[in-house]
């Protein structure tokens, strides 16, 4: 699998120990002031990496995609669990059954990355729905040819299970910054990457929250040839997205929720997009394509300074 080196330019206030790792094929930032705290994160996103990825052939979601019926492990189910609920929140805008296209046809993160012919897009796209993916008890289970990809909602998810195990030892300021995805505890400032020119920036983000969660999503992540062909697919007609250069997402919590959101909100109408997001109370900033910003951030805490023009 390629490592994707795609990090949000981050800070926190105070003195901590930041170590960076490389876990689920990105670098994994964790600052803390207690070493063993972040070995104890690390050591969940290693574990998560294990069991959750598509690029591991022993991995639990590898056995389920190769055997189409697992006795899977907690996090296992978990992790579909909130996949099915994000399925159904954002109306099949998130769908982890995407990976028929993904893994099958362009193979993003492969050595082999390809651009898949119209055909091949239209058979394969016919094992994508959420619907195909049946958990009772222990046992998760899914329609034959459904391919899973939790790329969309695992590093968000294991950002969470990080920022648990942070609380769980006492410790009250911190952050865990896995890709685009983000957990505070206190005061951080964090910078969002501009798609455009990514040793640069287009805003930062000042919050004052006890618990504050950032998703970021973008079309310059993982593509084939040119980012046209990105890895943000739309699981309803098997395209990758056009519009969005840049999604980022802010709440109070939830980094999963974030993620999955993030990555259907790339997909979406715009019109719709927003009406989701602010039904959701989620603070969003859009970078279209053609360089224009539309956001709206009201959560009390949280400040955002733009560098670009925005509307």
């Amino acid at each position: 699998m390629k490592t994707i080196v795609m990090v949000l330019i981050l800070g926190i206030k105070g003195v901590y120990a930041e170590r960076t790792q490389v876990h689920m094929g990105t670098m994994i930032h964790v600052n803390v002031s207690d070493v063993n705290a972040s070995d104890a994160v690390f050591n969940e996103f290693g574990y998560l990496d294990q069991t959750l990825s598509t690029y591991k052939k022993d991995s639990e979601v590898s056995l389920l995609n190769r055997n189409f019926e697992l006795n899977a492990s907690e996090v296992t189910r978990e992790i579909l669990v909130r996949s099915v609920e994000m399925y159904r929140l954002s109306e099949g805008a998130f769908d982890v059954t995407v990976g028929s296209l993904t893994h099958k046809g362009y193979r993003f993160g492969y050595d082999d990355e390809r651009l898949p012919d119209l055909g091949e897009v239209e058979r394969l796209g016919q094992s994508i729905q959420s619907t195909r993916i049946h958990i009772v008890g222990k046992t998760v289970r899914v329609e034959p040819k459904t391919v899973i990809d939790l790329g969309g909602i695992g590093k968000g998810y294991a950002v969470d299970r990080g920022m648990a195990i942070l609380i769980q030892r006492g410790i009250t300021k911190g952050i865990i910054a896995a890709s685009g995805d983000i957990g505070c505890l206190d005061a951080c400032d964090i910078a969002v990457q501009d798609p455009f020119h990514p040793d640069g920036s287009i805003a930062t983000i000042q919050s004052t929250l006890k618990r504050f969660a950032v998703s970021t999503s973008g079309n310059y992540e993982r593509y084939v040839k040119n980012k046209s062909n990105n890895h943000l697919i739309n699981p309803k007609t098997y395209q990758p997205q056009q519009q969005y250069a840049s999604v980022t997402l802010m709440d109070t919590g939830d980094n999963t929720r974030l993620d999955a959101l993030a990555t259907a909100v790339s997909v979406m109408g715009e019109k719709r997009a927003i009406s989701m997001l602010e039904k959701l109370d989620i603070a969003y900033i859009l970078v279209r394509n053609d360089g224009t910003i539309t956001h709206k951030i009201r959560i009390p805490g949280v400040r955002v300074t733009f560098k670009r023009s925005e509307k």
